[in-house]
């Protein structure tokens, strides 16, 4: 999933750039721009981003692409992420394959697992094992040799489809979609309601949302994470005391700042993902971005929750924590409290990542203290 996450990111900001860039470290090769052409020997990886990008060199290893009009006209050894508007995938894929975007064409066989998100989706190509695709309009005219959970609106079929494992059919009123029994014969069909669909699922074995363990299930979850986030902020605190208490006075006094401060320093690091991307070479330093992002958003969730905790406390007319026992049950208490503030319907995501952006923002106000007019102390 975090290559996945990573792909999306590079389509984001794929953006027109003032000419090819190219770099090829060992047999990889990295090329951003406007309109991308990757041609010539074979490489093992390829990352490329652009706008319309043309993959025509074989690729031995895995391919990573991301523009408004992905096309891959060479094969592709192992495993391929695309996503675009429009993706087609006219050459064989060796691995997995997963795809994103409007219109999603696979017209090459894909030896092993196929996961695809579109709006529109047409898989005239064989699929070497399971299938799980989410689209509003789906064609398949050839076989999926495994399992396949599709989730659609419509679909159709043309006479050489099959799937030779379970069909797993997600729709709105999945008892009105036709399905011919020379696809899958009707004991091989499972029919479940949109709602049930998990698109993070393996797409072996289906994809429906696991709800076997009930209420049970859900609170233990909710408790398991109040432990983790208890015990991340009593490890800091106890490696840290003075450091965390510096953090809690300065964000207590001024929330506000802190606020604004994170905010700032999270969008200035996703920001400069585009300004990597324009530089083309700039394109190897995304994942450190990306990275940097996500470290500074968990550790300010962390904090921010212990920050919270400690002005629970204060509400109460509870001192100020001084010790160990002290600063652990304010760690707990702000765990408890963010887990319920996320329980509000609508607006309560909203007051989670205003935890985060301030505690983030802590850091950043302790170990650089910026601001405008204002002392260093």
């Amino acid at each position: 999933m975090f290559r996945s996450f990573l792909l999306l990111c590079a389509t984001l900001i794929a953006t027109p750039s003032l000419a090819d860039e190219v770099y090829r470290f060992g047999d990889d090769a990295y090329i951003a721009g406007d309109n991308v052409t990757l041609s010539g020997d074979a490489v093992d990886d390829a990352f490329v981003v652009g706008n319309t990008i043309v993959v025509s060199a074989p690729v031995s290893g895995s391919a990573h692409a991301g523009g408004r009009s992905v096309s891959i006209s060479a094969p592709v050894g192992q495993s391929l992420y695309a996503a675009g508007m429009n993706v087609n995938v006219s050459a064989p894929v060796g691995g997995d394959a997963q795809l994103l975007g409007d219109t999603v064409l696979v017209t090459a066989p894909i030896s092993g697992d196929l996961r695809l998100g579109a709006q529109r989706a047409e898989i005239t190509a064989s699929i070497g094992d399971d299938a799980l695709i989410a689209a509003e309009h789906i064609l398949l005219t050839e076989t999926i040799a495994g399992d396949a959970s599709l989730s659609t609106k419509t679909i159709s079929f043309g006479e050489n489809a099959r799937i030779e494992g379970t069909l797993y059919l997600y729709a709105d009123d999945p008892e009105a979609i036709e399905i011919p029994a020379h696809v899958v014969p009707a004991d091989r069909i499972e029919r479940h309601d949109a709602d049930a669909f998990d698109p993070t699922a393996d797409p072996e074995g289906g994809a429906t949302v696991d709800t076997s363990g009930g209420w049970m299930s859900w609170l233990g979850g909710k408790v398991t994470s109040i432990l983790i986030l208890t015990a991340l902020a009593t490890l800091i605190a106890a490696l840290a005391p003075g450091f965390l208490m510096n953090l809690r006075e300065r964000t207590l006094e001024t929330p506000m700042r802190a606020l604004w401060m994170g905010f700032l320093s999270i969008s200035a690091l996703a920001g400069s993902l585009f300004l990597f991307a324009l530089t083309g070479y700039g394109i190897l330093l995304v994942p450190a971005s990306i990275v940097l992002a996500v470290l500074l958003g968990v550790a300010g969730y962390v904090i921010g929750s212990y920050i919270l905790g400690v002005g629970v406390m204060s509400a109460l007319s509870r001192p100020l924590p001084e010790t160990l026992s002290e600063r652990a049950i304010a760690a707990s208490v702000g765990a408890v409290a963010v887990t319920l503030l996320a329980l509000i319907p609508v607006i309560g995501w909203i007051g989670v990542l205003a935890v985060a952006i301030a505690g983030a923002g802590a850091l950043i106000i302790r170990w650089f203290a910026p601001g405008f007019h204002t002392e260093v102390r």
